[in-house]
């Protein structure tokens, strides 16, 4: 269920904003994701000297039946999660633009701020070095945190709160993909939707509390931070 009316006073009560990192603090139009979906065939390809398309195949398999290819690699294959990270995540990071108006709001916005990804701290790192906001965030909270369990399975979202040492109750969390809300709606967060349009980005979203849908974050947020003052 989807809201459209903001309320900036129960906004201005939360205290803790919990982000998505890919396609939310950047456009979905920058595309890093064909990159690494590039690299997970390469390495799958590499591992099990397979053809490239053999290779996509089981990477969508794996995707499909475990919620990340890294899962059903480990699942299936026993594979080392830290040399395959390493790989998928050597990508062209000068595709990313700095988005000031997004910035300018995200420091104008009350409260502390977090990165909750399904990819490492490093590479989340490199993403905020080239969109403007290296060393911006309080902390992180990534797959290695989330003992390999991506979003959106509800345990990694306790830990995340542990991690965090918030408060569910008096925090938020923005997401592209509708339905990796729902555990937070769940346990007290209020939502924001990224919605970036594709196909992915509503899944769950008719089994998700959705409290504010933001298809571009920057306004959104410029627009939330003006009202607030």
């Amino acid at each position: 269920m989807q809201k459209n009316d903001v309320d900036y006073k129960k906004l201005n009560q939360i205290n803790h904003w919990v982000f998505d990192l890919d396609n939310t603090l950047y456009p979905h139009g920058a595309n890093l994701f064909s990159q690494i979906d590039r690299k997970m065939g390469e390495f799958i390809q590499s591992m099990f000297d397979v053809s490239y398309a053999d290779a996509k195949v089981m990477q969508k398999k794996y995707f499909m039946e475990h919620g990340t290819t890294l899962r059903g690699l480990m699942s299936e294959q026993g594979i080392e999660p830290y040399d395959y990270l390493k790989f998928v995540h050597d990508i062209d990071f000068s595709v990313l633009k700095v988005d000031t108006a997004l910035n300018e709001a995200l420091h104008k916005l009350p409260g502390e701020k977090y990165i909750y990804t399904n990819a490492s701290t490093e590479y989340a790192k490199n993403v905020l070095s080239h969109i403007g906001l290296n060393g911006f965030f309080q902390d992180f909270f990534d797959i290695h945190d989330a003992d390999f369990l991506p979003k959106p399975h509800e345990a990694s979202y306790h830990k995340m709160i542990d991690k965090f040492d918030i408060d569910p109750n008096s925090s938020i969390m923005v997401e592209d993909i509708a339905g990796n809300l729902k555990p937070a709606a769940e346990l007290g967060m209020a939502t924001v939707w990224v919605n970036t349009g594709v196909h992915w980005s509503d899944n769950g979203v008719k089994e998700t509390r959705i409290d504010h849908t933001a298809p571009d974050l920057s306004s959104w947020l410029s627009h939330v931070t003006k009202n607030m003052e």
